[in-house]
């Protein structure tokens, strides 16, 4: 009998695992997962061929697949999992510990998404929230498409669904305080 992970150490799934707080063994390639996620067609390749590749030790491959980042960890596939794996929970492992290696995948795509990720945790971590204005700014600028969507602004702020200022959060400095204690703690493992 084989048993996965015995061939010597699997130390991707073992910092994927570390990271996720999952045990990815514990999958046996059902596929409720892919039949329940609502993008798997745009993935290069689909949760249940992440599992496999955390399991076989295949790193390069997992990380440079768009998966990960396609990912909307929305636990669609987590609430149909037969034996209950956090999968959102280890496509975002994959996708932290890709970034921490300083995997680039050169799709357009991707590109664009991780540049949103960014864009995104920066806005938590200076406001304690989300300032949309701001988020589509940064992002048109940092992508290099300065009109994209334009035409949906005019609209979108006649109705208040953007507000034009933002306000940081009372508990603002609390949440840059968070931040700092994650980057200290991460800089210690």
């Amino acid at each position: 009998m084989i048993t996965l992970g015995s061939q010597g150490k699997n130390t991707f799934l073992e910092d994927v695992n570390k990271k996720s707080g999952a045990n990815v063994l514990d999958c046996y390639q059902c596929g409720k997962c892919v039949g329940t996620c609502p993008v798997s067609q745009y993935m290069d390749f689909p949760p249940r061929e992440i599992m496999q590749m955390i399991k076989l030790g295949l790193k390069n491959e997992a990380y440079m697949a768009n998966s990960h980042w396609f990912c909307l960890t929305c636990s669609a596939c987590s609430g149909r999992c037969p034996r209950e794996i956090d999968i959102p929970a280890v496509m975002e492992a994959v996708r932290h510990l890709a970034i921490e290696e300083n995997y680039i995948n050169d799709s357009k795509k991707v590109k664009e998404i991780r540049k949103f990720h960014e864009i995104f945790l920066e806005m938590i971590k200076r406001y304690g929230r989300n300032y949309e204005l701001r988020m589509m700014a940064e992002f048109n600028i940092r992508t290099r498409n300065l009109f994209k969507d334009v035409h949906l602004a005019p609209k979108a702020l006649l109705k208040g669904k953007i507000p034009l200022g933002v306000k940081p959060l009372k508990s603002a400095k609390a949440i840059k305080r968070m931040y700092a204690i994650a980057e200290k703690l991460e800089k210690n493992k």
